[in-house]
């Protein structure tokens, strides 16, 4: 690793004062820590570059894409905030090192290309000069359009340009070119947001329209506005030149990056879990950061492809002529591979002009990794080819996950908790990964507000419990609203090494009501050790089976101990009885180590066994060890029912103080809902008047409300029959449903 170590054990040394840190021979622990105290922003933090790519066929090796993140804010060391803009700088100065660029789009005016930068140097001694006999065009600098892309979006209120000699604040002596300005101009704007392009083309905004200046220096104040993209046009055919181009801006910059370089743990590691220190300035609402992150098996998260020779099914027409598109081929030409096996593979099967350009992508993605590796574009490879031959550079889906969702305000922390490795947000992960990524974008709606972070820590768990923990659930359809029995396999494969485990947590819609058998299975099939919780009662846990035991039973899963698993293909198989109450609801695992209970390794769906049954057929066609993305998802039909399973228990109640039936409970089901969503539980008397309403935002769950005969004024009702009912209004439809409930003493 290239990364500081002293800074590393620094950071862990500081940690480990505060959390048990196993010993080498268990799981080793580490926490790492990006700002404050830890690791620099301006280091990335981890080991390897970060590559960001900037175009289709281009990428910069950059923590801070765009150039506006402020690594040293005023009274905040160690903290890092979107860039703030000092008024009095122009922001043009640096326009190239933000990856930004200045052109004309009129190919007759390209000539003058390479003298733009004389306008944005900050000296005043040099100048593009736009005369009839440098123009490249016979109408002189009639029609000269410049454009400037700021390489990011600014708060701007100001421009100014001029000829040299003009400005008092850039006297020039040598050139007293003073009276050469511009004697007409148009000048546009446009903030780069996607509402402001339509069919791939800016909207224009003007600004300011001048065709006929008489003043030298062309100073323009505008109310503060979010500029990202400029645009001067010359409306005379008069010579001029322009000595420096300046913009000027005040506030926070609306948008802002921060990607880390990418950190090697060595070998494959668990994932525990992110959180970090953030502060706001100005108007809170105005503002925020989102965080994502993603992990990967190989050093690079991009994928460079060229131009391959096979065909990819797809087609494109040009007027009468229809052309077959080539595929993006990620691996290198045959000539570039030393290993002659996969040279030959690569000039047979993967650019064998007469090969299906989709077989051999598939081809290429099945390869074992270290073979891929060694045929895979890279960097420096991608960039010797010729231009004409380089194709799409993108994320590399196929050895890194993508960007997960951002995750929640539960990962923010204050100092004292950022060494705490349980609080936070879980890492999003899938499996095991040896590399690791994050990113922060900074979102600002107003000049003056923003959001800064002081510290980011994650953490890191080694060595792994399993080479992979392959699960699935059978079946994989149930219907909404009903008890559904599940069985759930996970498949444990090592290569010798690994800590193996002896723990499982599954997670459920619901609470689970029963939990059947449990078995070991051997790697040849036969029975290792089992125990049976068929009408055993799981309402109180732990409960205990013989070698197993039901750890805990709640509202969003149960967790199982068995005897230890560290055998190459041992399977694991749970039966129980759980309930779906959302299309497409995911039945994730995660194993644990008795020796490591703050990590879990997360298990990767997949053909883990045969679950057929005698009434239904496990529908897996591909061996058992096959990763397949769908398995631990259960689907339901498709229904219009956002509430099921409504009911009142017990239907007679008796609230008269001997505590025995003294409230009903009415019980709802709510499915297809993902938003908290207003749902009311209203209980009328048969006169139709209301004498009692409970309100709360739900979303998809089971629930209860309970009643106990009393109004809102808390007054006991006299005896008789009243009618509940419980009422959801989403965004996807409004459902009410009534019955009825029996008050009695």
């Amino acid at each position: 690793m290239t990364m500081s170590y002293a800074v590393r054990i620094s950071v862990m040394a500081t940690i480990c004062a505060i959390v048990v840190c196993l010993t080498p021979a268990q799981a080793a622990t580490e926490s790492i820590v990006i700002g404050g105290s830890g690791l620099p922003w301006e280091s990335g933090g981890g080991e390897i570059a970060a590559t960001v790519i900037t175009t289709e066929t281009t990428v910069d090796q950059t923590n801070a894409p765009g150039g506006v993140v402020d690594f040293s804010p005023v009274d905040r060391s160690g903290w890092i905030f979107p860039q703030q803009a000092d008024t009095s700088d122009n922001i043009l100065l640096n326009v190239l090192a933000r990856g930004g660029q200045v052109f004309t789009p009129l190919p007759s005016f390209r000539t003058l290309e390479a003298n733009f930068p004389n306008m944005y140097d900050g000296n005043a001694d040099t100048a593009l000069e736009v005369k009839a006999e440098s123009a490249g065009s016979s109408a002189g600098a009639y029609g000269l359009i410049i454009q400037y892309d700021l390489g990011a979006t600014f708060g701007v209120n100001r421009f100014r340009f001029f000829p040299r000699n003009a400005a008092e604040d850039m006297p020039s002596q040598l050139f007293p070119n003073q009276r050469d300005f511009i004697k007409g101009y148009e000048l546009f704007v446009n903030d780069g947001a996607p509402e402001s392009v339509r069919d791939g083309a800016l909207i224009w905004e003007t600004i300011a329209l001048e065709g006929q200046n008489e003043e030298a220096v062309v100073d323009l104040r505008i109310p503060t506005q979010f500029v990202r993209y400029i645009r001067l046009k010359s409306l005379s055919s008069v010579g001029f030149e322009i000595a420096e181009m300046q913009v000027f801006s005040e506030g926070y910059v609306p948008q802002a990056s921060y990607v880390s370089n990418i950190f090697d743990f060595g070998e494959r590691a668990i994932l525990g879990n992110l959180r970090w220190l953030q502060e706001k300035m100005g108007d809170p609402v105005r503002s925020q950061v989102t965080i994502r992150t993603r992990s990967g098996n190989d050093p690079d998260p991009v994928e460079y492809t060229r131009i391959g020779v096979q065909p990819s099914g797809r087609v494109v027409r040009r007027g009468a002529t229809v052309e077959e598109i080539p595929i993006d081929a990620p691996w290198k030409p045959a000539s570039e591979v030393e290993d002659a096996v996969l040279a030959d593979l690569i000039e047979t099967v993967l650019d064998n002009p007469d090969g299906d350009g989709r077989e051999s992508l598939l081809t290429y993605g099945k390869l074992p990794l270290e073979d891929r590796q060694l045929i895979t574009l890279d960097n420096s490879s991608y960039f010797k080819l010729d231009k004409a031959v380089r194709s799409a550079i993108r994320d590399d889906l196929t050895n890194w996950s993508a960007w997960s969702p951002p995750y929640t305000l539960n990962g923010v922390v204050d100092e004292g908790a950022l060494a705490d490795v349980a609080t936070g947000v879980p890492i999003i992960a899938s499996g095991t990964r040896r590399y690791f990524q994050f990113r922060i974008d900074f979102i600002n709606e107003t000049f003056d507000s923003a959001t800064g972070l002081g510290a980011l820590a994650f953490d890191v768990s080694r060595p792994v419990f399993a080479d992979s923990l392959l699960a699935e659930i059978f079946p994989r359809s149930a219907i909404l609203g009903e008890e559904t029995n599940f069985t759930y396999a996970v498949l444990y494969t090592s290569q010798g090494e690994d800590m193996g485990f002896d723990r499982l947590r599954i997670a459920t819609p619901l609470k689970t009501q029963e939990i059947g058998t449990v078995q070991i299975l051997s790697p040849d099939g036969t029975v290792r050790d089992e125990a049976d919780f068929t009408n055993v009662s799981i309402v109180q846990t732990p409960t205990v089976n013989g070698n197993f035991t039901i750890v805990e039973n709640d509202s969003s899963g149960f967790t199982m101990a068995f005897p230890h698993v560290d055998q190459d293909r041992t399977a694991l198989r749970v039966n129980f009885r759980s309930t779906v109450l959302r299309v497409g609801t995911r039945f994730s695992g995660v194993a644990l180590n008795e020796q490591d209970l703050a990590f879990g390794q997360p298990l990767e769906p997949g053909n883990a066994a045969d679950l057929s049954r005698p009434e239904a057929v496990d529908p897996d066609a591909d061996p058992i060890g096959t990763p397949a993305a769908r398995n631990l998802f259960v689907d339901v039909p498709v229904i219009n029912e956002l509430l099921v399973n409504v009911k009142a228990e017990p239907a007679v109640f008796t609230p008269n103080g001997d505590n025995t039936n003294e409230t009903a409970s009415i019980a709802y089901d709510i499915t297809n809902i993902a938003n908290p969503t207003m749902l009311k539980v209203e209980i009328f008397d048969l006169s139709g008047q209301r004498v009692r309403t409970y309100s709360h935002l739900r979303s998809s769950g089971r629930f209860t409300q309970e009643w106990n005969g009393r109004n809102e004024h808390d007054k006991i009702l006299p005896p008789g029959n009243y009618i509940f009912v419980v009422a959801l209004d989403a965004g996807t439809g409004a459902e009410k449903i009534s019955g009825v409930v029996s008050l009695a003493y």
